[in-house]
């Protein structure tokens, strides 16, 4: 039977506990080591609508292109360890038909009432239990047209044992590419199935971190997982991120009022508790907000900044409206958030925080779906983290516990321990703590900060020697 574990947490846990070693094997290895080869923002409304096509910016990454194959990985910027680009907005507004720009003068940030409640399921770390729910529930596989049942454990450390952020790994399989990047943690969790599908067999990987390279053979398996493959960087030595991108993409649909009021409410407070946790970040703030093809308006954002209270003031300005149906535009939400908002390159910890009660629409002349925004993710090393919110089904789950995995998240969703919004779905899993969401956010972003990953409460810790 499971048992459900309720761990109200009313003050902030600042690491993860246990200290859980990370064994290497699984796959057969061969290397080679190489010389390198030579503030404020706008919430925007964004052009999707029925007829309106989406202009991928940067081409396609990965995933499945039409037709069933997978389209190539776009190029992302080289790895530059310890140093960071970012692009800041300067003034901070809410674009729509007309622009609403909000005042300026930063308002003092006030501890906020925690009120939503959120459970998390570390399907990265908790492998076996994964699998188990991926095969009770195969055939929302088949309909979404995923499939995370094998993976490759990319781990880069430098000469010290500590991980390396942002360093770029190119997968070759015949004459096929995919490309990830490692996060705070030092890791990239390869998915076959999902960058690379129908492949298997000897692939070779390069690996690019600032000025070193090396590359490695390896076997990617027809079924099941390949291991681990830890590689180090002997002569060189990283610092943790000195940067964080958190960006929310928000269902805004009429369903979403009572949750989307209380997320609001939590922002000022979940940055003001990361930025004291790590005062030497920069930490910017952006979101998008969609809804469907029939709405007035369908995506609109505010980009990022690193005015939080001007923020989260022009975040109380959207309101959840239209829908009208159960699936929403999604992939018009994922595209606008990972391609027209000015991610950071380099040495920062990227996350976008996806909160949603239904899965994404289907349309015929759509030239981007969930599966590219993955596969993209996974290129630039930014974490899609899933929040499900009231009436999410368990399709929803399937969809976002994959994104999760892509991309060595959790899987978060809330709960009803809180009385907020209408009845939640219990994940399929065999346990679960509960956590306030905003303690929760707070947590997983400042251990992704620190080089720990992001983890279920007290049971996964840092990678130790």
């Amino acid at each position: 039977m499971r048992t459900k574990m309720i761990a109200i947490l009313v003050s902030l846990t600042l690491a993860c506990g246990g200290g859980a070693s990370y064994a290497a094997g699984g796959s057969y290895v061969t290397e080679e080591a190489s010389a390198a080869d030579s503030s404020g923002a706008g919430v925007s409304t964004v052009g999707y609508g029925a007829g309106a096509s989406s202009d991928t910016a940067g081409g396609d990454y990965g995933g499945h292109a039409e037709g069933g194959e997978a389209a190539p990985a776009a190029e992302a910027p080289a790895a530059s360890v310890g140093a960071v680009d970012t692009t800041t907005s300067t003034t901070v507004t809410v674009e729509t038909i007309t622009e609403v720009t909000v005042r300026r003068d930063p308002e003092p940030i006030q501890q906020q009432q925690t009120l939503l409640t959120a459970a998390s399921v570390g399907d990265h770390d908790r492998r076996d239990n994964y699998l188990d729910f991926l095969s009770r529930q195969a055939h929302f596989g088949r309909e979404l047209g995923l499939d995370t049942t094998r993976r490759v454990r990319f781990r880069v450390v430098d000469g010290r044992g500590r991980p390396v952020n942002d360093a770029k790994i190119d997968i070759t399989l015949g004459n096929r590419v995919a490309t990830g990047r490692t996060h705070a943690d030092g890791i990239w969790d390869f998915h076959p199935g999902v960058s690379l599908p129908g492949l298997a067999g000897r692939a070779s990987a390069r690996l690019t971190a600032g000025q070193v390279s090396r590359r490695v053979s390896f076997d990617v398996p027809a079924h099941g997982d390949g291991g681990e493959i830890l590689l180090r960087l002997d002569n060189t030595a990283t610092v943790m991120p000195t940067a964080l991108d958190l960006a929310f993409a928000i269902d805004v649909t009429g369903s979403m009022e009572d949750e989307l009021r209380y997320v609001n409410s939590e922002v000022t407070d979940i940055v003001a508790r990361v930025r004291q946790a790590a005062p030497e970040a920069r930490v910017r703030v952006a979101a998008t907000f969609y809804r469907d093809r029939t709405d007035r308006h369908v995506v609109q954002q505010i980009a990022f900044t690193d005015d939080v209270a001007s923020f989260a003031q022009a975040m109380r300005s959207v309101s959840a409206s239209g829908g009208g149906d159960y699936p929403e535009d999604m992939n018009a939400g994922l595209h606008a958030s990972l391609n027209r908002l000015h991610w950071s390159t380099g040495n920062a910890a990227r996350v976008l925080v996806l909160i949603a009660d239904a899965p994404p629409k289907r349309y015929g002349d759509a030239q981007y779906d969930y599966r590219h925004a993955m596969n993209e993710a996974a290129a630039r090393g930014i974490r899609i983290l899933p929040v499900a919110a009231s009436g999410a089904d368990r399709k929803v789950e399937y969809l976002f516990r994959a994104m999760g995995s892509v991309t060595s998240s959790p899987y978060v969703y809330l709960t009803d321990d809180s009385g907020i919004g209408n009845p939640h779905l219990e994940a399929d899993t065999d346990r679960v703590a509960v956590e306030y969401f905003a303690d929760m956010l707070t947590r997983l972003v400042i251990s992704d900060l620190r080089g720990e990953g992001m983890h279920e409460p007290g049971v996964f810790g840092p990678y130790r020697q």
